[in-house]
């Protein structure tokens, strides 16, 4: 009768080549885990069942999970042992093993358009919308019929061929979204790979409190000027015309 290897499994180990280190970032947050290498493979330990079957760990590619039994890993799903306990591997947590790799950039140029070396991921996570960019006649279609009360609330500037607002609740019109951390200006639906970089990116690009920038999926940004913000009227969309 073969025996069940995963019955009263806490534990598991995750197996990668060393070449894919960086598909590890995204759990490299678990502070349960340990991290070790040898000579061609990243090892790491400590991981439970809950997170053995999360998105985060099915997402990592070239990968082998090994259940510990004894003094031996067995394959995931296997009833042979492939290796031998790892006794000779320094470990250490994860967050220390991957630190975040800040790179050295010139932020002494700023221009618009300017790509930077960050990353931003797609999110689960849900953000208020605090800005949304919308087109010009879609917008003087809804601001015709709108009550004057709708609006009060809303910022508003020109960006190239469309209108750029600002402020709370945004309005019912199809636009693209943006979510506000810090001065930064975020596409709904994405958010920074590491989140804790966002304070450093806001201090090195030296944004000041009297501008927005407004980041891209696409790694560009630009920057908005606080005080080329109006509040939103027909007659105020009328001069600018």
């Amino acid at each position: 009768m073969e025996r069940n290897l995963t019955q009263g499994v806490t534990e598991y180990w995750l197996r990668l080549p060393i070449a894919y280190k960086e598909k590890l970032a995204q759990i490299r947050v678990w502070k349960n885990l340990r991290m070790a290498t040898d000579a061609q493979d990243i090892w790491v330990r400590g991981i439970t069942p809950n997170q053995l079957v999360s998105a985060e760990i099915r997402s990592i590619p070239f990968k082998k999970i090994y259940v510990q039994q004894d003094n031996a890993l067995f394959l995931l799903g296997g009833n042979l042992p492939e290796e031998r306990l790892k006794t000779s591997l320094l470990w250490s947590p994860i967050d220390k093993a991957l630190p975040v790799e800040i790179p050295n950039y010139n932020f002494n140029f700023f221009g618009v358009n300017e790509t930077i070396d960050f990353k931003l991921v797609a999110s689960n996570i849900e953000h208020e919308a605090k800005a949304v960019l919308v087109n010009l006649d879609v917008l003087e279609v809804y601001i015709q019929n709108a009550p004057a009360v709708r609006l009060k609330e809303i910022q508003w500037t020109f960006i190239q061929e469309n209108a750029f607002l600002l402020g709370t609740p945004i309005l019912p019109i199809p636009g693209k979204s943006y979510w506000q951390q810090l001065n930064f200006l975020i596409p709904a639906g994405y958010d920074f790979e590491y989140p804790e970089l966002s304070n450093f990116y806001h201090k090195n690009l030296q944004v000041t409190n009297d501008e927005y920038i407004v980041l891209q999926s696409d790694h560009s940004y630009y920057k908005i000027a606080k005080e080329q913000f109006k509040p939103l009227s027909i007659s105020s969309y009328r001069r600018s015309q």
